[in-house]
Parts: structure tokens; C-alpha cells; sequence
């Protein structure tokens, strides 16, 4: 994975980053995408939009 290649283990952005891992951030991204993509493609089907 490029970010263990470019991080030092003792460094501030593997310490914010762990934080960040640990806090379940990662999901909270992926769920908020799922919800803007289901969102957009109700107001596509809502106002006739073709992809």
C-alpha cells in the first residue's frame, strides 16, 4: 500500500492517520458516497436525466 510506503511508522501522519483508521472514518467516507450516489440517482430518475 503506497501510504505505509511513504510514512514513517513514528511519524504525525501515520499517528493521524491510525486515529483516523480507529475512529472508523474510513466507513463513514464510504457510507456518505453510498448515500450521494443513491440520492443522485433519485433526482436523476425524478427529473428525467439520462446517463
Amino acid at each position: 500500500m503506497l501510504r505505509q510506503r511513504v510514512t514513517s511508522k513514528g511519524g504525525t501522519t501515520y499517528a493521524a492517520i491510525t486515529a483516523l483508521d480507529e475512529a472508523g472514518v474510513k466507513a463513514s467516507f464510504v457510507a456518505a458516497l453510498a448515500a450521494a450516489g443513491q440520492r443522485a440517482k433519485a433526482l436523476g430518475d425524478e427529473f428525467g436525466a439520462t446517463p
